[in-house]
């Protein structure tokens, strides 16, 4: 897993700024809410800059947030500076150590995808089993394999705005089920006129939900359900994002 976002890091809020995070927040809250998790403390796992720990924190959680990037932590930290109930860790999702157990994990914002092989998203649950207390639970969301065939496909996006742009090339190899980004950013010095280019390759990969139910089982954590995101409905063969719950097996 390659520590991804580094000049993006910079700018990822500004393109980010159409995601609904408070409405995502509320889904979650939500989710956590059904499984009787109130105002506790949760893990965030992949972090980023620290915007879905804000609406999380203000749902009434402190928030333990892990991230891997430096980068994303920074600005996170300068976001955060007066929220007591958030704390920041450098860590690896795969292999984090925390003190103690904890009733709530969660993981959004598809920050599983970029675990590019089943050996290692079957780490980063151990590494949740092993935090998680015996009636918690876990909750993430996955970008589908359809959403990478069918709606991402090889297409490209881009984005402009008064300091920044890019462009964003998709290549999917489905044979891996492997998503490649490859980014090129323009990003406007401060105080000049001129930007700064930057090239970025970022990879993802797609797993299926039966894949996903065994590499719970595999890592001592139950499947409990799967939700096509953002609804109280079963996935279906054209989800897009996916929500599953799972817990520790026989609340071990």
């Amino acid at each position: 897993m390659s520590n991804s976002y580094q000049s993006f890091s910079y700018v990822y809020d500004k393109f980010m700024d159409n995601i609904p995070y408070h409405e995502w927040a509320t889904y979650l809250t939500n989710l956590f809410h059904q499984h009787g998790i109130e105002h506790d403390t949760l893990i965030e796992l992949g972090c980023g800059t620290g915007t879905m720990a804000l609406c999380m924190a203000d749902a009434g959680y402190s928030i333990i947030g892990i991230d891997n990037s430096t980068d994303m932590l920074t600005i996170a930290q300068d976001k955060l500076t007066t929220h007591s109930t958030i704390a920041l860790t450098l860590q690896d999702m795969r292999e984090f150590t925390l003190d103690g157990t904890y009733n709530g994990f969660y993981s959004v914002c598809d920050s599983l995808n970029y675990l590019l092989t089943p050996e290692d998203l079957s780490a980063a649950f151990l590494s949740v089993k092993k935090h998680l207390s015996p009636q918690g639970i876990f909750i993430f969301d996955l970008k589908t394999p359809y959403f990478y065939e069918y709606v991402l496909g090889d297409q490209t996006f881009c984005d402009h705005q008064e300091d920044c742009s890019y462009t964003w090339e998709n290549s999917y190899f489905e044979e891996d089920h492997i998503n490649q980004y490859d980014l090129t950013l323009f990003i406007k010095e401060s105080g000049d006129t001129r930007f700064m280019r930057f090239t970025e390759t970022h990879h993802q990969r797609a797993y299926s939900l039966p894949e996903i139910i065994d590499l719970l089982s595999l890592s001592g954590l139950e499947y409990v359900t799967a939700y096509d995101a953002f609804t109280p409905n079963a996935p279906t063969d054209t989800s897009e994002r996916i929500y599953i719950i799972a817990k520790n097996r026989n609340g071990e």
